[in-house]
């Protein structure tokens, strides 16, 4: 094949003798601030560490298609792949450039004009200069940027490109000669591979195998090279540290299918802005965590990796998650993940934490019963996920969940639960029908949790049982329903229930199972008949009135508390007050007493009082 592949470096793509032209077909310029901050950080970060990492940035792969002619004397090459991130250098050269020429004296002046000469134009064998970049879209826009920058003008708005040149110019605009001198040596020796051929059909194909073929690299894979390439300091035993605790991260979510839902988890916790497209989780981290904190990020992840692993371990021994790992949700790990945490720094104590699980279990029950969609909570789990998880105190954990709790609420009030369940076919089971066949686990739990409340004397654990139907399973709704089922063991289903009469059923498993109600089956016998109108009722209170029973006030606090704590903190921080806002914390829904009764506080007490008159 007739095409060349070469390490360059950016001095040598634009020291050549060349003009780089990009086709009509190819797409408009369109990278935002967020790519060029990319470059930017990386750039800093390689230029601040210069004596303590061997590499440089690294820009990618760029695609040409070289003309056998030349014009005017100088090489013509197409851009084919890489005109975003050609484009973005050659502005970042021009703000170099016109930040020179800011300074202009002297040696600083020859400087400029060799940037202007050697990486800005070419000189044709006519001794005219031509921009090394030639996109009809753009040229004007491009000539007017560097005319300004010789001079040390303003460019207007409306110019196509005024956005990436002036992030680049003001981030450089009071740096001294000695800084632009080493920025513009880091740049030039940024890394790129230069693929080159003069045949357009090869050329094409390399485009289509860089960027159609290959597995897309998992987001997580792309966060371990990131945080592995800059996390301070560079020493070798700290680095040592890190891949030690990124195995951990490994280790602890090696059962998951898709691992890229750990990292969306996780920032949905740690970062306050939007995280709920999981694609674009990676880039978000980069953005919002700066490299001098990705020390603590790294610790913290890790600390988040292992209650990860906790809430989806399939024979995790918590309860009260496993209704949500039935139902596959993991819109509610980040939650149920920032309580864990908390629970590990012992900010809540293990009474708190299961009391809040068993509310979230509660709700969701009751929500998907009720045949309700996720994607109406989405975006208040994600809310939540990140008040919870930054929380520092019992009391703030308090008021924080239990005004979540009072908003779910408003999602499933003035529904009738009951009637909703009957109709419900997810909590139907059969085996002579392949859909309800598939709620065998959903069942078995349910009827687990009715099986445990008289339960006081065995274990009842609903992986070692089987599901009995009472009235032979025949495939019809009515015979499929809860109240038709029992749980018992797969030794007395196959060898003693089997194909039996009810009422034989009942005798068998009240002379030999250990679980209480299928010994008490016999009160349902009236006169001879099973009374499953009776049993029905019994189980619809068992299990909305006992079982999942949803209390927003479970931590003793009304919605007129809480809204008097959140006046409170907005006047506090309002004020930048962290004093006060570190006592309204530690204290909830006590502040205002504590502040009164405690003499030592009196001073804080007169300073808010003082924000409660002047507000």
């Amino acid at each position: 094949m007739a095409f060349t592949t070469e390490n360059r470096k950016i001095e040598n793509i634009f020291q050549r003798a060349a003009i780089y032209s990009v086709p009509r077909y190819q797409r408009d310029y369109v990278w935002k601030e967020v790519n060029w901050k990319e470059l930017w950080i990386d750039l800093q970060f390689t230029l601040k560490n210069s004596n303590e990492i061997p590499w440089s940035h690294f820009l990618g792969t760029i695609v040409l298609n070289q003309s056998k002619d030349k014009e005017n004397g100088l090489d013509k090459y197409e851009i084919i792949d890489g005109q975003q991130r050609m484009m973005t250098i050659y502005l970042l050269l021009i703000a170099i450039y016109k930040n020179f020429k800011r300074l202009s004296s002297g040696d600083i002046k020859n400087i400029s004009n060799y940037i202007y000469e050697s990486f800005l134009t070419s000189l044709t064998k006519e001794s005219k200069r031509e921009l090394m970049i030639n996109n009809e879209l753009y040229n004007e826009d491009l000539k007017f940027i560097i005319d300004a920058a010789s001079n040390c003008t303003n460019i207007a708005k409306n110019n196509k490109l005024y956005k990436p040149f002036i992030y680049f110019d003001n981030n450089l605009l009071n740096k001294d000669y000695d800084y632009l001198d080493k920025f513009l040596n880091k740049l030039l020796s940024v890394n790129i591979v230069e693929i080159i051929s003069g045949e357009d059909e090869e050329i094409y194909n390399i485009f289509e195998v860089l960027n159609a073929r290959g597995q897309k690299l998992k987001q997580i894979e792309l966060l371990k090279n990131h945080i592995m390439k800059y996390i301070q300091p560079r020493e070798l035993e700290f680095i040592d540290k890190a891949k030690i605790k990124w195995r951990n991260i490994q280790k602890n979510i090696e059962h998951l299918n898709d691992p890229d839902v750990l990292i969306q988890h996780f920032a949905k916790c740690y970062i306050e802005k939007n995280a709920d497209n999981q694609n674009s989780i990676y880039r978000l981290i980069k953005e919002e965590i700066k490299i001098d904190d990705l020390s603590r990020f790294l610790d913290k992840l890790e600390e988040f990796s292992e209650a990860y692993k906790e809430i989806t371990w399939k024979d995790s021994n918590y309860e009260t998650i496993k209704y949500f790992n039935i139902k596959r949700n993991q819109q509610i790990r980040s939650l149920l993940c920032a309580i864990f945490v908390l629970n590990g720094n012992d900010i809540i104590d293990e009474e708190l934490k299961e009391k809040s699980l068993l509310q979230l279990r509660n709700f969701f029950f009751i929500f998907n019963t009720t045949q309700q969609t996720s994607n109406k909570t989405d975006k208040i789990i994600s809310a939540i996920s990140y008040k919870v998880y930054n929380c520092k105190t019992t009391n703030e954990f308090k008021i924080v969940f239990s005004d979540f709790m009072y908003e779910l609420e408003s999602y499933i009030v003035q529904k009738d639960y009951k009637l909703l369940f009957e109709s419900n076919q997810s909590f139907k089971y059969s085996n002579k029908d392949t859909t309800m066949k598939r709620n065998n686990k959903l069942v078995k739990f349910v009827l687990e949790q009715i099986c445990v409340k008289d339960q006081h004397d065995t274990k009842i654990d609903s992986n070692n049982l089987t599901i009995e139907h009472l009235k032979s399973d025949d495939g019809s709704l009515d015979n499929s329903s809860i109240w038709n089922l029992t749980l018992t063991t797969d030794q007395i289903n196959s060898e003693e229930l089997k194909n039996k009469e009810i009422k034989e059923k009942i005798k068998i498993l009240k002379e030999k199972s250990t679980i209480r109600i299928n010994q008490n089956l016999d009160e349902y016998l009236i006169n001879g008949v099973f009374d499953f109108n009776k049993r029905k009722s019994d189980f619809l209170d068992l299990i909305f009135d006992e079982i999942f029973t949803f209390e927003p006030d479970t931590f003793n606090i009304s919605k007129e508390e809480i809204s008097l704590y959140n006046k409170y903190e907005k006047s506090l921080m309002k004020n930048n007050d962290s004093e006060l806002v570190s006592i309204l914390k530690e204290n909830g829904t006590m502040f205002l007493k504590k502040l009164e009764n405690d003499p030592k506080l009196k001073n804080l007490y007169d300073r808010f009082n003082n924000y409660r008159s002047t507000n």
